[in-house]
């Protein structure tokens, strides 16, 4: 995907970034120091995202293991700010 930067590879699929996500992650920060103006609030604030999306990966990671149980690839894994996309290679219709 444009604007996406690769993070690491792992089991074969390699894990992307977008851009977009980095501004969130900011953003948030930026938000938690002006309401409460403690570099603690924003660790928590970004901390909870980092949480958050690490759950995402996950979540992405069983679709792409399911699908390598029945025979399919999966071309990468990408996060975005509103979720993850794993993109597969083919999908066939029973």
């Amino acid at each position: 995907m444009k604007w996406s930067l690769k993070l690491v590879s792992y089991a074969g699929i390699p894990i992307y970034i977008h851009l977009t996500f980095l501004l969130l992650v900011g953003w948030l920060g930026m938000v938690h120091w002006m309401g409460r103006g403690s570099l603690e609030a924003v660790i928590a604030g970004i901390g909870f995202i980092l949480v958050l999306f690490t759950c995402v990966l996950l979540h992405e990671f069983g679709h792409a293991l399911t699908a390598k149980r029945y025979g399919i690839k999966t071309r990468d894994i990408n996060l975005l700010p509103i979720g993850g996309v794993a993109r597969l290679e083919r999908m066939l219709h029973c």
